[in-house]
């Protein structure tokens, strides 16, 4: 009897597993193509223009010799807090202090000259009264005076221009800033217009970048900019919009944006910055997720997504708007709820059956 059990057992086993195979097989077939999803939310989303662009100080100039000389002393080097009219070289200024000693000596002279030509002068009016002297005689007393008057604003003047020459020894900063960079030592020897500093006023830095002529409308000077700077993880610095160039660049079809921003300890001029101008806001905007977008380049505005419908991926072309790092909106093709492909898979196909991994399987 017991037998006869084990017998039917092992029958009924035999015939269930062809079945158990079969079932098996539907659900593979079944199955589909392995993606994961996201539902398209409604949220109102911050209108944003994102620039790239360079920070510069407000002034930079080069510093350089007025006068040809050697250079005596540097008192300040590169990095260096500088006020406004402080020293910052030395030349030498050995010749230029005897040429000004010279031109005082010759304007004593002249001075000296000036009071014996008016005392001669006053004498030839008092005698010109009481016929003492010819009219001839008075007047060469009259010019003698005005020559030597003449010859002392002349030695004044070479006065002043000694005295300038002189003072173009003193190396002195055009505004208070930074020295940014040094190009000459002590003991060289300068002609006119040799730069011995990069000088920069970073009190206030200018953010320059470009912006494509299709936004030209959308921003206007006071509109506020929040500047980060890749150099600087975390660094987040409030701006305003200063200019807006009234010409758009013919070849790149793009027209700059100046913003200005407090100096501070941490920022430098050169430095890549990444600008954010908000301009506006869209209220319930439908959005997605990047990269649920598949996009070919020639229309910017347009892009395609794979909508699951009954565990079916559905193809559709819809239009964009406001795009951020995190999410872009869809203005055109897809509500609120529907369920998108999220990195489509390059196997998956208008129509195709999809197996939705993480969860949800609308």
């Amino acid at each position: 009897m017991n037998a006869m059990k084990a017998t039917l057992a092992t029958l009924s086993l035999a015939l269930a597993l062809p079945a158990c195979r079969a079932v098996k097989s539907a659900s593979d077939d079944a199955r589909g193509v392995p993606v994961r999803t996201v539902r398209a939310v409604a949220r109102d989303l911050e209108d944003e223009l994102v620039l790239t662009g360079t920070l510069r100080p407000r002034a930079q100039v080069q510093v350089v010799a007025e006068v040809s000389a050697r250079l005596k002393r540097v008192l300040r080097d590169e990095g260096a807090g500088v006020a406004d009219g402080e020293v910052l070289a030395e030349l030498d200024d050995t010749d230029y202090r005897l040429a000004l000693d010279r031109a005082q000596a010759a304007q004593a002279v002249a001075d000296a000259n000036r009071a014996h030509a008016a005392v001669e002068k006053e004498r030839a009016d008092n005698l010109l009264k009481t016929g003492g002297i010819t009219d001839k005689d008075h007047l060469a007393a009259q010019v003698g005076l005005q020559v030597a008057q003449a010859a002392l604003a002349q030695a004044k003047a070479e006065v002043a221009i000694s005295a300038q020459q002189h003072a173009r020894c003193l190396i002195k900063a055009p505004f208070a800033g930074h020295v940014a960079k040094r190009f000459a030592d002590a003991g060289a020897l300068l002609a006119p217009g040799a730069p011995v500093f990069t000088f920069v006023d970073d009190s206030v830095l200018e953010f320059r970048g470009a912006l494509p002529s299709a936004e030209y409308g959308r921003v206007r000077v006071g509109d506020p900019v929040e500047i980060e700077v890749d150099a600087l993880t975390g660094l987040r610095v409030k701006a305003h919009i200063v200019r807006v160039t009234r010409l758009v660049e013919e070849r790149t079809r793009s027209f700059e944006v100046i913003a200005e921003m407090p100096g501070q300890k941490a920022l430098a001029g050169g430095l890549f910055a990444r600008a954010r101008i908000r301009v506006g806001t869209v209220r319930d905007a439908v959005v997605v997720p990047p990269t649920a977008l598949m996009r070919d380049g020639v229309q910017p505005d347009r892009a395609d997504v794979f909508v699951v419908r009954s565990r079916k991926a559905d193809r559709t072309t819809v239009r964009l708007g406001v795009e951020r790092a995190d999410q872009v909106q869809v203005t055109h093709g897809l509500a609120a709820g529907d369920v998108v492909v999220l990195d489509p898979p390059t196997a998956l196909g208008a129509g195709m059956l999809v197996d939705v991994q993480n969860g949800d399987k609308r």
